[in-house]
Parts: C-alpha cells; sequence; structure tokens
C-alpha cells in the first residue's frame, strides 16, 4: 500500500486546499518537539499533534481525524503512524520521513541517555515528583481524545447500548482481555451489519 493508495499524498495549492504547505524541515521540528517534551504514549501525543496542527493551519480537525483512522488501522506505535500520514498528507514522502524521523529521534536519544544516568538520577526527589507528576496527566489527556473521537460519531440507542456493555465486558474480563476486545468488536460488526439502516444503503449501490 502506497502513500497515493491511502489517500494522503500533498495536495498543491491548486488542488482545492489553500492551506500552506510546510517545509519537510517545519515537519520534522514540529514533531520532534512533540516527541521530546510528551510524556505517555501515543494516545497522549494524538491530540498534542492534533492541536499543534490546527493552531499552525496544516490541517483542520476532519482532515486531521480522517488520517488519525487511517492510523489506527496500520500496525506499528500510534504516534509514529500519525506523524508518518500526517507529513505524507503535507508534503507527500518528504513529510512523510520528516515525520517518522521527527518523532523517533527525541525517544531514541532519550532512551541512550536515561540508560546510562539513570541508576545515578532514581533516587533524587525532584526526578520521582517529575515522574509522578507526568503520569498523573495522561488520563487527562486520554480522555480528551476519547471524548473527541466519541463526539464525532453517530450515536444511536443502540450503538450507545452496545459501546456500554463491550466496556464493562472489558474492564470485567481481568487476564481474558485480549480475547474479549476481539469478540467485542466482532459482535460490534455484526450489529452494525444488522442495523436497520445498513440493508437499505447496500441496496443502493
Amino acid at each position: 500500500m502506497t502513500i497515493e493508495d491511502m489517500g494522503l499524498s500533498a495536495k498543491g495549492p491548486g488542488e482545492g486546499d489553500e492551506r500552506p504547505r510546510p517545509r519537510p524541515a517545519q515537519i520534522f521540528w514540529l514533531f520532534c518537539r512533540i516527541s521530546a517534551v510528551t510524556i505517555g504514549g501515543g494516545y497522549v501525543m494524538v491530540p498534542v499533534i492534533q492541536r499543534s496542527l490546527e493552531r499552525k493551519g496544516w490541517l483542520d480537525e476532519s482532515a486531521f481525524y480522517e488520517l488519525f483512522a487511517a492510523a489506527q488501522g496500520i500496525p506499528g506505535p500510534l504516534a509514529l503512524n500519525v506523524a508518518c500520514f500526517a507529513g505524507a498528507r503535507l508534503r507527500g514522502r518528504a513529510g512523510f520521513a520528516a515525520g517518522a524521523a521527527g518523532v523517533l529521534l527525541p525517544p531514541f536519544a532519550a532512551i541512550v541517555v536515561v540508560a546510562a544516568a539513570l541508576h545515578r538520577l532514581a533516587d533524587y526527589p525532584a526526578v520521582r515528583g517529575f515522574l509522578d507528576g507526568a503520569y498523573a496527566v495522561v488520563p487527562g489527556l486520554v480522555a480528551a481524545l476519547l471524548f473527541n473521537m466519541i463526539k464525532k460519531k453517530r450515536w444511536s440507542k443502540r450503538r450507545a447500548l452496545a459501546a456500554s456493555l463491550g466496556a464493562l465486558a472489558l474492564i470485567a474480563s481481568g487476564a481474558w482481555a485480549v480475547p474479549v476486545f476481539f469478540a467485542v468488536v466482532a459482535l460490534a460488526r455484526l450489529a452494525e451489519g444488522r442495523a436497520p439502516g445498513a440493508s437499505v444503503g447496500r441496496s443502493r449501490q
């Protein structure tokens, strides 16, 4: 699957998008700064990436969630996928490479430095306080991302009930969380296929 197949190739000024096209160096620096200061994994970085892209006027909210949905369907770290897809959308293959490099460089450098110094710094109260404070922010950022995703979906009573039951099943599953997750996804797809409007949509195609 190529960048063009995913519909994420860069759009020029004459192709219906008047937003500014950043240079690959700008894309690299944006993702490098985000990756360097964000702690907590891909779902924490995604809302930061979204706000940064919107603030610079490079992508609007709907375009970001379109590429975010595509990034979730590709194996690999979520933040890396989002950075690659956003870079490709903004500047084609060069943007793809710039986004990937920007996300990967800070954690790689941090691992090298921290691995060498961790045994000396781990007992300092200031270091422990910083890590505890950073971890406390993670649930809020993840909740904000989930809220935005839920807000954009069209909800019916059937969907709300299915989502609630699926969440409860995952919470109660314990060590069986992985098979229960796939079972919930499969049942959700079957339920969507049997929804009243699904057969109508297929018959019209």
